[in-house]
C-alpha cells in the first residue's frame, strides 16, 4: 500500500511540477524580458552614420530609411519570438487538460510496471554497493565514499528529472542570438570562450564561487568596469573566466551580464600584422570600436604585462587601453601573474586605477581533493577506468610534495590525467594505489616512497661513506643518522631531505661527503649541484644565482634546481657570500623554498643541501691542541657554535635551522697516510685493469709523500698535488717512453 501511495505521489506529482517549472522557465528560455526591453532597438545594432557633415536631403533621406529599416528588421524578428512564446503557452495551457488525463488512463499500466521493477531505495542500495565495490579500498575510508557516493547519486538522480528547474535552466536562452552585434572583424583575431563547441570542451569549475562574483559585480558597474586577474602560472585563472563565460551563456550571471560575448583577444596575431606602430594601434582602434558597436563584448587580453610595459623588447599600449578601458560599453578582463603586475602594472598609474585587482589564489589540498573527487567521473568516462578513493586522495598528497613548478588544482588535475592515461593503455579496470607512485616517479625522476632500494641505501649508507671519507667516524655516524630519519619522516617534511652545514678547515673530507652522498644514494655525481659561494660576495652577484627578470636571465641556481630538483646542493665556503644571500638560504633550509628573481617559487623540499666553511678552523687547531678531551663530535659542535655566533660570523637563527652541523677534525700524520694509501690503490687498480701493469709501493715511499706533503692546515688537499707529482706524473712518462709495458711489475721505494 506504502508503494502504491508513493507511485501516485510521484506520478501525478512529477506531472504537475514538470508542467509548472516549463511555464517558469518559458519567459528564462525565449528571453522575453530582454526582447521587450531592446523591441525597438537595431537589427544585430546596425547603425548608419553620415560620413561628413555636409548637408543633403537625399542622402539624409537614405540614412534615415536604413536606420528605420534596421529597427524594423529588429522589431519584427523580436516580436516573433514572443508572439511564438505566447501561443506556445497558450498550447501548454490547453492540452495539459489533456495531458493529465492520458497520464491518467495511463496510470494502471504504469503502476504495474512500477510493482515489478524495483524501489528507488533498491535501486540506490545497488548502485551504492557497486560504488564502494569499484571506489573503496581502505575500510577506513567508508565514510568518505559513502559520502561521495551521496553527491554522485543525487546528481545522476536529477541528470534523470529533466523536468527540474536546475536542468531546464542548462538550455541557453532562444533569444541570445537576436542581442549579438556584427563582429565578424573582431573574429579574425579572437576566441570566442561563449561558444558552445568551446564550453562543451572544457571540464567544469568549482570552488570559485567568491572570485566569480566579485568578477561579476567589477563587470556590471558603470565606470571602470575592467577587471585583471592576479595568480600564479596554473592556479585557475583561465578556467575561472571559463566558468564566467558557461555563466554568462546560460544566463546565470548578473544581469547587467546577461546575454554577453567573451572574447580573448589573439595579441600576437594583432601585433604582427604590421611592423608600424600607428598601424597596429589603428588596428586595434578598429577591434575596440567594432566591440564597443556590438554593444555586449568583453575583451580578454592574456600576458596583460606585455602589452604595457615601457622595456625595449615589450610594446606600449598603455594610451589606448586607457582611452577604451574608461568607457561602460566595452569591458576588459586581463590577466597577469603576481611578480609582473607588482613590476610592471602596478606602478603604471594610467592602468592600475582603470583595472580591479582580483587575487586568484592556488586553492589548498583540502579543496584540491573536493575539486577532483568532482571531476573524477569525467576521466572515468573518458578513459573507462573505475579511480579509488584512496588514489584521488594519494594524488593530492603526493601532488602536493613532488609537483613543485605549478599549483593545485592543475597539478593534481595533470597527474590524475596521466595515471588515468597509463592505466587505459595497460589495461587496468581499476586504478592501484602502486600507478601513483610509478606514474609520479616516471615524471619527476625523484622516488616518492620509501623503496626496498632506498631502504637498502640508508642501511648500508654509513658503512660505504666509511669506505671513501677517512679519519672522520663520528661526522659519518651523524650525517647516516640524520639522513636515516629525514628518510623515514619522509612525507610529514615541509623543509629540505636533509641540511648540514659542515664545518672545518679545508681538505679535512666536507666537499668529499657531498660528492660520496650524491654518488652512494643518488647514484652519480651528476646529482651534486656545486656552488662555490665565494663567487657571490656582493649582492650584485645575487640575481646571477636567482635570476633577474630585466635582463631575463633564469639564474644558475634556478636553472640548476629546477633541472634537478632531487639531489645534492652543495654550498661551497657559504661564509664568504653576501649576507642577503645567506638570508636566502635561511629561508631554504626553513622553508623548503626561495623565490627567484621572477617572482616564482623554487621549491627545495626532494634536496639534501650542504653547506660548507672554513670558518673558525683556526680556533678549532688552537682548541684540539689546548684540550685533548675535546675529540669528540659531541664536546665540538656547541663550542664551534658558539664561537661562530661570538664572533659574528653566522647568526644563532641561521644556525638552528640546519638538521645537523657537523665539526670535522683536522687530520693527523696517521690519517693522512690512510689516504695516500687509498689513492695509491685507486691508481695501482686502474693500471692494472688498463694496462695490466702492477705496481707495489712501499711503506717508505708513502711516509716520504706524507712528509712533503702534509700540512695540518691544507689536510689531504696538498696531498693531491705530491701524489700527481711524484707518482702519477712518473708513471705516465714512464707508459709514454715504454719503460714500463703490460704485464710489468714496477716496484716503488
Amino acid at each position: 500500500m506504502k508503494k502504491l501511495s508513493h507511485f501516485f505521489r510521484d506520478y501525478f506529482g512529477n506531472l504537475l511540477k514538470a508542467f509548472v517549472n516549463i511555464i517558469i522557465f518559458l519567459p528564462y528560455f525565449f528571453s522575453v524580458s530582454h526582447l521587450l526591453k531592446t523591441l525597438f532597438d537595431p537589427w544585430k545594432n546596425i547603425v548608419f552614420t553620415k560620413k561628413n557633415d555636409s548637408f543633403s536631403l537625399s542622402e539624409d533621406f537614405d540614412l534615415l530609411f536604413a536606420n528605420l529599416t534596421s529597427r524594423v528588421i529588429g522589431f519584427i524578428a523580436r516580436f516573433s519570438l514572443i508572439i511564438f512564446y505566447l501561443i506556445l503557452n497558450i498550447i501548454l495551457v490547453l492540452i495539459f487538460p489533456i495531458i493529465f488525463l492520458l497520464f491518467f488512463i495511463l496510470s494502471p499500466f504504469f503502476l504495474f510496471l512500477n510493482l515489478l521493477t524495483q524501489t528507488e531505495e533498491e535501486k540506490k542500495a545497488i548502485a551504492k554497493k557497486i560504488f564502494l565495490e569499484n571506489h573503496l579500498l581502505e575500510e577506513q575510508n567508508r565514510s568518505a565514499v559513502e559520502e561521495w557516493f551521496e553527491d554522485f547519486y543525487q546528481n545522476i538522480t536529477l541528470k534523470r528529472r529533466w523536468w527540474e528547474l536546475k536542468n531546464l535552466f542548462q538550455y541557453p536562452p532562444l533569444g541570445r542570438h537576436l542581442s549579438l552585434g556584427y563582429t565578424n572583424f573582431l573574429e579574425n583575431y579572437a576566441d570566442e570562450f561563449t561558444d558552445p563547441s568551446y564550453l562543451n570542451s572544457r571540464l567544469p569549475v568549482y570552488d570559485r564561487e567568491q572570485e566569480l562574483q566579485e568578477i561579476e559585480l567589477v563587470l556590471a558597474r558603470s565606470m571602470e568596469p575592467n577587471v585583471i586577474l592576479v595568480g600564479e602560472e596554473g592556479v585557475g585563472k583561465h578556467a575561472v573566466i571559463d566558468s564566467l563565460a558557461t555563466r554568462i551563456f546560460l544566463g546565470h550571471c548578473h544581469p547587467q551580464l546577461a546575454y554577453r560575448r567573451v572574447f580573448r583577444l589573439n595579441m600576437e596575431k594583432i601585433l604582427s600584422q604590421s611592423d608600424d606602430y600607428q598601424k597596429k594601434i589603428g588596428l586595434l582602434e578598429e577591434i575596440f570600436i567594432q566591440s564597443i558597436e556590438a554593444k555586449n563584448i568583453i575583451l580578454v587580453i592574456d600576458n596583460f604585462e606585455n602589452y604595457c610595459s615601457s622595456q625595449p623588447d615589450k610594446i606600449n599600449l598603455s594610451s589606448i587601453f586607457e582611452k577604451y578601458a574608461k568607457r561602460n560599453d566595452l569591458q576588459f578582463i586581463a590577466i597577469t601573474e603576481p611578480f609582473p603586475y607588482q613590476k610592471v602594472i602596478y606602478p603604471n598609474e594610467k592602468i592600475n586605477q582603470l583595472f580591479t585587482k582580483i587575487v586568484i589564489n592556488e586553492v589548498d589540498p583540502n579543496t584540491a581533493l573536493k575539486i577532483l573527487l568532482n571531476l573524477a567521473f569525467n576521466f572515468e568516462s573518458q578513459y573507462r577506468v573505475f579511480i579509488p578513493y584512496e588514489v584521488i586522495k594519494l594524488i593530492v598528497e603526493k601532488a602536493q610534495n613532488f609537483i613543485t613548478d605549478i599549483p593545485f588544482p592543475e597539478k593534481s588535475l595533470v597527474l590524475l590525467d596521466e595515471i588515468c592515461a597509463t592505466a587505459k593503455k595497460q589495461n587496468l579496470k581499476k586504478i592501484p594505489l602502486s600507478l601513483v607512485d610509478a606514474v609520479l616517479t616516471k615524471k619527476t625522476h625523484i622516488p616518492t616512497t620509501l623503496t626496498e632500494e632506498i631502504k637498502k641505501r640508508l642501511l648500508t649508507l654509513e658503512n660505504r661513506l666509511f669506505e671513501k671519507i677517512i679519519g672522520q667516524d663520528e661526522a659519518i655516524k651523524e650525517v647516516a643518522s640524520t639522513l636515516k630519519k629525514s628518510f623515514v619522516l619522509y612525507s610529514q617534511r615541509k623543509k629540505p631531505l636533509a641540511s648540514f652545514l659542515f664545518l672545518g678547515p679545508t681538505g679535512v673530507g666536507k666537499t668529499e661527503t657531498a660528492k660520496s652522498l650524491a654518488d652512494i644514494f643518488f647514484g652519480s655525481e651528476k646529482y651534486l649541484l656545486r656552488f662555490d659561494m665565494s663567487l657571490y660576495q656582493s649582492k650584485n652577484d645575487i640575481p646571477k644565482l636567482i635570476g633577474d627578470i630585466i635582463t631575463g636571465n633564469p639564474g644558475l641556481l634556478t636553472k640548476a634546481i629546477r633541472e634537478h630538483p632531487f639531489g645534492v646542493l652543495l654550498l661551497d665556503e657559504l661564509e664568504k657570500a653576501d649576507h642577503d644571500l645567506i638570508n636566502i638560504f635561511l629561508t631554504v633550509t626553513d622553508e623548503g623554498y626561495f623565490y627567484d628573481g621572477f617572482g616564482r617559487k623554487v621549491d627545495c623540499k626532494n634536496l639534501i643541501i650542504i653547506a660548507t666553511s672554513n670558518a673558525g678552523s683556526g680556533y678549532l687547531f688552537k682548541l684540539i691542541n689546548e684540550k685533548n678531551d675535546l675529540i669528540n663530535q659531541e664536546n665540538l659542535q656547541p663550542v664551534m657554535i658558539n664561537y661562530l655566533i661570538a664572533n659574528k660570523l653566522f647568526t644563532a637563527e641561521f644556525l638552528n635551522r640546519f638538521d645537523g652541523i657537523i665539526v670535522y677534525q683536522p687530520l693527523n700524520h696517521l690519517i693522512i697516510k690512510k689516504i695516500v694509501q687509498q689513492k695509491i690503490d685507486q691508481i695501482a687498480e686502474e693500471l692494472l685493469k688498463t694496462y695490466q701493469i702492477k705496481i707495489n709501493v712501499s711503506e717508505s715511499f708513502i711516509d716520504q709523500l706524507v712528509k712533503e706533503g702534509y700540512h695540518p692546515e691544507f689536510g689531504a688537499r696538498q696531498m693531491d698535488r705530491i701524489i700527481r707529482e711524484k707518482l702519477e706524473n712518473r708513471l705516465a712518462d714512464w707508459i709514454l717512453k715504454n719503460k714500463i709495458k703490460n704485464e710489468m711489475i714496477v716496484n716503488l721505494d
